[in-house]
């Protein structure tokens, strides 16, 4: 994440896009909670952070806006996966038996 001097604004360098997310310091939720006591963090260059993507203003101007950004708790340097996901992702059954289409020979 990158600020500007006066921290009003800043842009998120995300991993799933080639351009930076936009971010206004309105967006910002800097509620942690640490060993059961909830305090507010500013936010900080380079801090790792997790977003939610204006969609509306996608499909209007075709640039990448933050409607919230807060601080997370992974590990800096670890990409997302499946696990990360905060809906259940289905996926094949494991003791389903993988089939060749009948169109293949061998």
């Amino acid at each position: 994440m990158f600020l500007k001097e006066d921290g009003s604004f800043g842009f998120i360098e995300a991993e799933d896009f080639r351009d930076d997310v936009f971010f206004h310091v309105h967006c910002w939720d800097g509620r942690v909670t640490q060993n059961g006591i909830e305090k507010v963090v500013a936010p900080e260059i380079m801090m790792w952070v997790e977003f939610e993507l204006d969609d509306e203003h996608r499909a209007q101007e075709d640039r990448l806006r933050a409607k919230i950004v807060r601080p997370t708790d992974r590990p800096s340097g670890r990409k997302l996966s499946g696990r990360d996901a905060t809906f259940r992702i289905v996926t094949h059954h494991p003791k389903a038996r993988k089939k060749r289409p009948s169109w293949r020979k061998d």
